[in-house]
């Protein structure tokens, strides 16, 4: 595998999934402005936050492609260097986890009421969001990306507790969507079908962390995680089922 394979290849494998995500999340986006649903303003917020952060991302991750790939063609030099577009977009994939399990934490809350399990959860996507904009801070200030092996440690604490959380949420959320089943065909298709979001969520959002934390603890030297990590973000808004 060659030096711009885990380089450059990894940024085009990034962006190009994330592109594809996002063009999920817009159509899922307009499609929620579109319709009238009687949602409370908070929630009109947060779904509003969600797309401009995913917005953002998208944008500077583009430009990041163009810094190393067009400005900086005939230069291979300024692959070692941390620009400022990879910190920002962990701590942007950081935000966006968090919004969406507390969103979902709160969700959780209503089926079983239980305070100490919603505490305990808000305490581990805080801890997980705090994590991520460390992380991109430290990584910005060491600059040379082959110095970020130093960051493995808090990246591990980062993506575990935010798979952790992830999973929690997936299972407690499932096993209570599965007890509040009536017995009417209608109203238990409704069940399964939020069921199945509620596991694919998780799934889909875990998966990611453990690929993203692999390819980091690998070869921390390259930018083979942003495969995995600049998409994150995207992951979060399409399988939460904020918009629907």
């Amino acid at each position: 595998m060659g030096a711009f394979d885990v380089t450059i290849g990894a940024l085009l494998l990034g962006v190009a999934l994330n592109l594809y995500l996002y063009g999920v999340v817009s159509y899922q986006y307009v499609t929620y402005k579109t319709m009238k649903f009687n949602d409370p303003i908070w929630l009109r917020a947060l779904v509003a936050t969600l797309f401009v952060i995913d917005t953002f991302q998208t944008v500077v991750e583009l430009y990041a492609v163009w810094y190393f790939a067009v400005e900086n063609y005939a230069n291979p030099s300024v692959l070692r260097h941390m620009i400022w577009v990879t910190p920002l977009c962990g701590t942007g994939s950081g935000i966006s986890a968090l919004i969406v399990q507390a969103f979902l934490i709160n969700r959780l809350y209503r089926f079983t009421g239980q305070v100490w399990l919603r505490i305990f959860l808000m305490l581990g996507a805080a801890a997980a969001c705090l994590c991520a904009i460390i992380d991109s801070v430290e990584s910005w200030l060491l600059a040379d990306i082959t110095k970020v092996a130093t960051l493995i440690p808090l990246t591990i604490a980062l993506l575990a507790i935010e798979a952790s959380v992830d999973l929690i949420i997936t299972v407690s959320l499932s096993r209570a969507l599965w007890r509040s089943k009536t017995g009417l065909t209608r109203t238990d298709t409704v069940v399964n079908r939020c069921i199945r979001a509620t596991i694919q969520s998780g799934l889909f959002s875990a998966v990611f962390a453990i690929f993203t934390l692999l390819a980091f603890v690998l070869r921390p030297d390259t930018y083979l995680y942003t495969i995995f990590n600049w998409p994150h973000g995207r992951i979060y808004s399409n399988v939460s089922g904020v918009y629907s």
